[in-house]
């Protein structure tokens, strides 16, 4: 085969692939998070997806290694649109309280519009299976907590009674194990019993802890909230309330 002959095969073999960049703008557009979720569908296991392109590698790491290759986060996300996710143990309690059954009432749940854990200022992946591999994941059981046998709500306020906290950022330090004095919360308690027992025992957290969390600088009703924000529960009387923030209110 002539020199220059050779030259163009050797051009076009090279000209295959889109170059990096423009590869990974468009791999970005298909919504995917994971390595895991790409390999299925770079194996057909995403029938319902575009097609690939065919000037796109289904192994970019190995094909762009040298030329902007990183990480597979950087190949499917832009940066704007990455999540910093709650920690693996946050995020389950918080589900547990849920008394969720199954994966299809977690992800009925999960692509509501506004999901409740949003008012918690928790971050929760859609796919906890992928997002916390190695950081805790067990497995779906674990996650919903089915194997636990919690304490109904009656029993659980006796307990908690007991314990004497003093107010609710004790609670919730107590939730996240950081209590030296209070000690390490059982898993058989809902760290969000608000939610769990909610139409079947719930009344306050006064109530819950036995305590008056709004002795000092009680504040009166919100009369005038802002269009469309909601009273919270604590009505401005909780400086550090997950819900609003101290502000009184919320918008849904």
């Amino acid at each position: 085969m002539p020199f220059d002959q050779l030259n163009l095969w050797e051009n076009q073999k090279d000209d295959k692939w889109l170059p990096f960049k423009d590869a990974r703008e468009i791999v970005r557009t298909y919504g995917f998070e994971y390595k895991e979720e790409w390999e299925a569908f770079v194996n057909g296991k995403l029938p319902k997806r575009n097609p690939l392109p065919n000037n796109i590698p289904s192994n970019p790491d190995e094909t762009y290694h040298f030329t902007g290759w990183r990480e597979w986060l950087d190949w499917l996300v832009k940066p704007e649109d990455r999540k910093v996710y709650s920690s693996f143990f946050e995020s389950r309690e918080f589900v547990r309280s849920l008394k969720l059954k199954n994966k299809n009432q977690w992800f009925e749940y999960i692509n509501q519009e506004n999901p409740i854990h949003l008012k918690f200022n928790l971050c929760i992946p859609e796919k906890p299976n992928l997002e916390y591999q190695n950081k805790g994941w067990q497995d779906w059981n674990d996650w919903f907590g089915k194997n636990i046998e919690f304490r109904d709500f009656s029993s659980s306020k006796k307990f908690i009674g007991s314990l004497k906290l003093k107010s609710f950022a004790d609670w919730k330090i107590y939730c996240k194990g950081k209590s030296v004095k209070f000690g390490k919360k059982p898993k058989n308690i809902f760290a969000y019993p608000d939610i769990a027992y909610k139409n079947k025992g719930w009344e306050s957290w006064e109530d819950w802890l036995g305590i008056d969390l709004f002795m000092k600088d009680k504040k009166e009703m919100i009369s005038d909230l802002p269009e469309g924000a909601v009273q919270c529960l604590c009505k401005g009387r909780l400086p550090d309330c997950t819900v609003c923030d101290g502000k009184g209110y919320y918008f849904p």
